[in-house]
């Protein structure tokens, strides 16, 4: 999968910006404030309906105008080609076509146009809260299987439904009832999902060791998930058990919404033990996987969205993660790989890349103009 033409009409700083990309890998470079992540964003959102970024529905629009129009022109390994726009205004109002087909659901676009981003954004994963891994894990099993992704949206309504009433039902006994009446659906979708994420995780999991091994045969990380139910009817008992609580607490605290997933470097738990250059190192590989698990499941090639790799890593360990990337973009099927840095003059004197020469670059000024 690749992008070969970007447009952005009044995105962030982007006034009007109109931008080319070769089939390999691309440079983009300016100083902070120059929209170097906005074209990062932009392709995400084309490929996905939202920014990596953020959820604000106004971010988005450059400051004076009433809305934002992207464009992208996408191919994919069988020269099979597709278009794609998202515009929105300040009411929040959204549209997104592909083909010059309006669509209704976000869903629509997941595995058409698949991206992987890199970003200071995305440390969240390691360094956040558990719904950040959840929702990480469930957007890239959701790309992979349409089965995973309407079983999660299946559980997602059900229990939705569940904590209104849990809210809104006055009446202690009607309330009990009619729980009982919601933990039947909740179950069979809940233990449904869990055994989907759990195989899912499995096979990620396999991904990562190898990858990790493939970098450094000596760095030891480790991902790890485990079930909190092993059958339906354990999964009734417990919410059995916190009936009275949920009760309490307005919201169901039980299921596979509660779910974590945990990261370790030399056994300890990086959230709690890592350094800022550990996290950087630990998301990059696991960013890298993500490529690898995508690619191999969905047999399309994702694009590459690196932004500010450099941050929190020395040279020496920046250098080795793109020879990496770079050997595993020959190896395996062919990458489109887009990378955003303040400093071109480092990145040429240190070597980062053997063949400086050939990439594609483009400046941003201030003003978002290439």
């Amino acid at each position: 999968m690749e992008i070969n033409k970007l447009e952005m009409i009044s995105f962030r700083n982007h006034k009007k910006t109109k931008i080319k990309f070769n089939p390999g890998l691309t440079i983009i470079w300016g100083e902070n404030g120059s929209g170097k992540t906005s074209i990062l964003e932009a392709i995400h959102s084309l490929s996905y309906g939202k920014s990596f970024r953020t959820n604000n529905k106004t971010d988005l629009i450059k400051k004076g105008d009433k809305n934002f129009f992207i464009k992208g022109f996408f191919k994919n390994k069988n020269n099979s080609k597709n278009s794609v726009t998202l515009s929105q205004d300040t009411s929040g109002l959204k549209k997104i076509t592909i083909n010059k087909k309006p669509i209704t659901k976000r869903k629509e676009l997941l595995g058409l146009n698949n991206v992987v981003v890199f970003s200071p954004e995305e440390e969240e994963i390691t360094k956040g809260s558990p719904i950040n891994r959840r929702n990480y894990f469930d957007k890239i099993f959701s790309i992979c299987s349409y089965s995973y992704l309407n079983e999660l949206l299946s559980y997602n309504k059900i229990l939705k439904q569940r904590n209104s009433l849990l809210r809104t039902e006055k009446n202690t006994i009607k309330k009990q009832k009619e729980i009982e009446i919601w933990n039947k659906p909740l179950i069979q979708k809940g233990f449904s999902l869990w055994s989907k994420r759990k195989a899912m995780m499995n096979e990620f999991i396999s991904f990562f060791i190898k990858t990790v091994n493939r970098f450094d045969k000596n760095l030891k990380l480790d991902i790890k998930y485990d079930l909190k139910s092993q059958n339906e009817e354990e999964y009734n008992i417990k919410l059995i058990e916190k009936t009275d609580s949920d009760i309490k607490k307005k919201h169901t605290s039980f299921g596979p919404h509660r779910d974590d997933v945990f990261f370790f470097w030399d056994q300890k738990q990086i959230k709690n033990h890592g350094s800022q250059g550990e996290h950087k190192l630990f998301l990059a590989l696991l960013k890298i996987t993500e490529q690898l698990f995508l690619s191999q499941k969905t047999q399309k090639t994702p694009i590459f969205l690196i932004d500010d790799m450099f941050a929190n890593l020395d040279k020496e360990r920046s250098k080795k993660l793109l020879r990496f990337v770079e050997a595993f973009k020959n190896k395996e099927k062919k990458t489109q790989t887009i990378i955003t840095t303040t400093n071109i003059v480092n990145i040429k004197e240190n070597g980062f890349f053997l063949e400086f020469s050939e990439v594609n670059k483009h400046h941003l000024q201030i003003n978002g103009t290439t």
